[in-house]
């Protein structure tokens, strides 16, 4: 008898994945990756705006403060921040900054101050003609900047510079 007659033929299917189906599944792993990154990325900018939105009006509700307490609106943002911690119009916690862009801080705010007549810069701005003024914030989906405004800051002869 023949020695191989006598083994049984085993005829087996083995287990396991095509290399057409791992590709499909590491394919479909990495769309619902860049997916997820996607989202992610419009919440935090979404949660980034808000930040910047609050600082902002936050500074528009001291300046309004200001106006009532003082009569007339701050000169600069320095008239808020280096205000007494006991006046009701002491601003912490926010920033100025002379320019923003997508990696300022969602503290930071540009500080505008408006003049009636027609001030030539900043320094023309006074007591007796500070109409009001606008914060800048970074809009971090859009990469632009918006602002709040305060008081009177358009019309005829009204002009606003940037100031600290």
């Amino acid at each position: 008898m023949n020695m191989w007659a006598s083994q049984k033929k085993h005829t087996s299917k083995q287990a396991g994945f095509t290399i057409v189906e791992l590709l499909i599944v590491i394919v479909v792993i990495a769309i619902l990756a860049a997916i997820s990154i996607v989202a992610y990325n419009g919440i935090q900018a979404r949660g980034k705006n808000s930040a910047a939105q609050s600082s902002a009006v936050t500074v528009v509700k001291k300046a309004e403060i200001y106006n009532t307490e003082i009569g007339y609106y701050p000169l600069g943002m320095s008239a808020l921040t280096g205000a007494a911690s006991t006046t009701s119009y002491n601003l912490t916690g926010i920033v100025y900054v002379g320019t923003q862009t997508n990696t300022t801080p969602t503290n930071a705010v540009v500080f505008y101050v408006c003049g009636s007549g027609s001030p030539a810069s900043a320094a023309d701005i006074t007591a007796s003609n500070v109409t009001g003024g606008r914060i800048y914030y970074r809009d971090y989906q859009n990469s632009t900047n918006r602002n709040e405004p305060y008081g009177v800051v358009s019309g005829t002869g009204i002009a606003c510079y940037g100031r600290n």
